[in-house]
């Protein structure tokens, strides 16, 4: 049951990258049809365009880590030190997601909620990588005990 929930994750993984990617080629598109519905300002377009693609560098990084670390349960390494940068790797990411949004909120102030949203899930995948932590330090310290 384990190893479909991971390939069932990997799936949604490379899945997000696809979607990711082929948003990279629309976003112009989307934009200025956007631009139309909402009567934006160029200048409000354009700074959502940037955000957007400045948000993409670090949404990939996060996907890519995602993947490896799904890769490493998946092989039943699950509390070890790779493991912990990946998820370090992840948590900063979102950080640098909620900062992208919140300078781009001086320009299109939705763009706010989106940074609070990922400040949250910064504080959880925090929260997660201090307990993998803690776990691998646990595990370090059995594999001593004799």
């Amino acid at each position: 049951m384990k190893a479909r929930s991971v390939v069932f994750c990997q799936i949604g993984c490379i899945l997000w990258l696809i979607i990711l990617a082929a948003l990279c080629v629309a976003a112009p598109s989307a934009a200025a049809w956007y631009q139309r519905m909402r009567v934006l300002s160029d200048a409000v377009t354009r700074a959502v365009l940037i955000a957007f693609y400045l948000c993409c560098v670090p949404a990939a990084l996060a996907l890519c880590a995602l993947l490896r670390l799904l890769v490493n349960i998946r092989h039943d390494r699950l509390f070890g030190r790779q493991n912990t940068r990946l998820l370090s790797a992840v948590s900063w990411c979102c950080l640098a997601v909620a900062a992208i949004c919140l300078a781009a909120a001086f320009w299109y102030m939705p763009l706010a909620l989106i940074s609070a949203a990922m400040l949250f899930i910064f504080l959880i995948v925090r929260v997660v990588c201090a307990s993998f932590i803690a776990a691998a330090e646990i595990k370090e310290e059995n594999s001593l005990t004799i």
